[in-house]
Order: structure tokens, then C-alpha cells, then sequence
């Protein structure tokens, strides 16, 4: 299906990992040049639109979306050489991100492996700045190729333009809603160290033999499976809230009265709690509210049971955000892009 031949009045709730119900306008894909074109023009026309990778980053929490989603569905990945010092990949804005960590590892170009079985599209990777297990998107990155909506022309964005921070980057500022995300290009250190800075990782990995990319890989994918639910069992979009990073004086004093309270250093007089920590010890773990959820193994993640319905995760999201507050004195952020209109 081209971006010519639209589905209209589409079912969102099998397109975005929450499972929520939701009806769109239409769908449209976004496989190639013609289609970013057309994606333009619409956009030009001000035509009400959503642009969509495998939608595990956006929740849909309102029934009816009144706009037209914009699905990204650009593929193929390539590679670019070595210089000695790195070797060089590119990857389309639509493949899998988890499958394309699986294929550079079994290329054997380590530098990947921490970001294994994180859920989306490559696409959607430098938006959120993905990060896990002490590695971010920002360390592996080298550009990132867009279109511009604007001047319908194809640019690339150095690291320094991205702007990249703590599950940030200018895409979710400056530069949202002007370009579409069409390809990363990946740096991959040709003497791969591995990173081993969280005690999960640092324990698991010895189960699989010598300290290797491809046994880091399993170690993450063997740690997130034990945490994580499989959105496809039970619909989730993977850590719901952002790690808060607060000064080093509030930090302190937190310490002070909660000595467990699990931290990370994060910058010069900056520290970053870990929201599951808090969530957790507020007494929300298993938490139910409707048909939604604060999953019962891993208090960071907000899942649907079943027949959870958008208004229920709005008010969830409030409860905890909430008690978090209430009890330590922190505002906690969602991850994910919560779509309510």
C-alpha cells in the first residue's frame, strides 16, 4: 500500500503497542520518495496528521483520532566500511530496531548489544535517544538522515545537531514536526569493549560463556524477558516513566531519609533516581485502576489488561505521578507520546 491508496477509518489498537482502542481517519505508509512527497503536500494543506513508527513509543488514549497516521515503512539496511577506528552502517528509518541489533551483532560488530529487545523502529531511536544498561543511541550514532517537509529536500543531521540528552534530542523540539526520520547511520567501534556498569548485565552474562557482544546480547535479552512483559501477551510500551534526574542537593537529602533509594550519577551536581525504585515504594506494584495496570513484576511499566481504555491510563498515570510526589518530593514524566486528542 503506497501512500496513494489509503485505509480509512483504520483500527489503531493493533499499531500501537498499549493496546488501546482507537480509530483513525486513515492510514497512509510512508515506503518511499513519492510517499514523503505526498506526506508533504498533506502536510502543506494542513491536513490533520500523526506519524507513526511501530508505535511503541505513542499511546493512543483517545478513542477517535480526527487525522490521517502516517505510517514509516522506508527499508533496508547497508554497510558503509571501516576506517579502522569504527565500522559504519546504515539502517532505514522502518526496520525493526530490535532485529537490526540482532544483525549487527551477528555480523560481529559489537556496540549494540545493551539496546537489545528495546521495543520500536530504528526511525523512532534518536527521537526518544534510546538508552539501557549504561549504553544511549547518542554513543553509536554518527547522522541521522531526514526529509524536510519544508523544502522537500534530504539533509542529514550531525550528532552535535541532534541535540541528544536523557531520552531527548532536538527532534522532540526544535525540529518536531518538520522532518521525517528516514535513516540512522551507526558508528561501531572496531575494539569493542563491553559495558558492564549495571550488576543485571555484569551477573547474567557469565551464563552464556566468555564475555562476548553476542553473550551481552543474551544476557539483556534473558534480563528484559524476566522484567519486561511481551506487549503482545500484555499490552505495555516498556518503561513508562522517564528516570528523574534532580539536583545534587535534593539527591542528598532523599538519600538522607531513604538510603536504598536506587541512584545514578547524571552530570555535575546532577543526580538520576530510578522511577520504579520510587514507584515501587509507594506500594504500586500490581496496582490495578479499571482495566489497566501497574505490572506486578516491574513497577516502571504501565500495562493494559485487557480491556484498558484510554481515560483509565490518563488517570493511572495522575495516581502515580501523584503519590510519587506526595511521598518524595519528585514529578515524575512519561516516556512514551501519550496522543489524547
Amino acid at each position: 500500500m503506497s501512500a496513494l491508496t489509503a485505509t480509512h477509518s483504520v483500527d489503531l489498537q493493533p499499531l500501537h503497542t498499549f493496546g488501546l482502542p482507537a480509530r483513525a481517519r486513515e492510514l497512509r505508509l510512508l515506503a518511499n520518495r513519492a510517499d514523503l512527497l505526498a506526506f508533504a503536500r498533506a502536510r502543506q494543506e494542513e491536513q490533520a496528521f500523526l506519524l507513526l513508527g511501530e508505535g511503541s513509543n505513542t499511546v493512543f488514549t483517545n478513542p477517535q483520532v480526527d487525522a490521517t497516521v502516517w505510517k514509516v515503512a522506508l527499508k533496508g539496511h547497508q554497510y558503509l566500511g571501516c576506517d579502522g577506528v569504527h565500522h559504519h552502517l546504515r539502517v532505514q528509518a522502518g526496520e525493526n530496531w530490535h532485529q537490526t541489533v540482532e544483525w549487527t551483532v551477528a555480523m560481529g560488530w559489537g556496540g549494540l548489544e545493551n539496546l537489545a529487545l528495546i521495543p520500536g523502529c530504528v526511525g523512532a531511536s534518536p527521537v526518544q535517544n534510546i538508552g539501557a544498561y549504561g549504553v544511549e543511541l547518542k554513543d553509536r550514532v554518527s547522522a541521522v538522515h531526514v526529509f524536510d517537509l519544508d523544502t522537500q529536500l534530504e539533509r542529514a543531521f550531525t550528532v552535535d545537531e541532534c541535540e541528544f540528552a536523557y531520552r531527548d534530542s532536538v527532534f522532540k523540539h526544535a525540529a518536531q514536526g518538520r522532518y521525517v526520520i528516514t535513516a540512522v547511520d551507526f558508528a561501531l567501534p572496531v575494539q569493542w569493549q563491553p559495558v558492564l556498569g549495571y550488576g543485571d548485565v555484569a551477573r547474567c552474562v557469565g551464563q552464556f560463556g566468555a564475555i562476548s557482544p553476542m553473550n551481552v546480547l543474551k544476557a539483556v535479552c534473558a534480563i528484559r524477558t524476566e522484567k519486561l512483559p511481551d506487549p503482545v501477551v500484555l499490552g505495555n510500551s516498556g518503561s513508562f516513566f522517564k528516570n528523574p534526574i534532580v539536583g545534587a542537593a535534593q539527591a542528598k537529602a532523599l538519600i538522607e531519609q531513604f538510603p536504598n533509594v536506587v541512584h545514578y550519577p547524571a552530570g555535575l551536581n546532577r543526580v538520576k533516581l530510578a522511577a520504579g525504585w520510587l514507584i515501587d515504594h509507594c506500594g504500586l506494584k500490581g496496582h490495578v485502576l479499571g482495566g489497566v495496570g501497574v505490572y506486578s513484576k516491574q513497577a516502571l511499566i504501565l500495562v493494559n489488561l485487557g480491556q484498558g481504555q484510554g481515560s483509565e491510563l490518563l488517570q493511572l498515570i495522575r495516581y502515580v505521578q501523584a503519590q510519587v510526589k506526595d511521598r518524595f518530593g519528585v514529578l515524575l514524566e512519561p516516556e512514551p507520546n501519550l496522543i489524547q486528542a
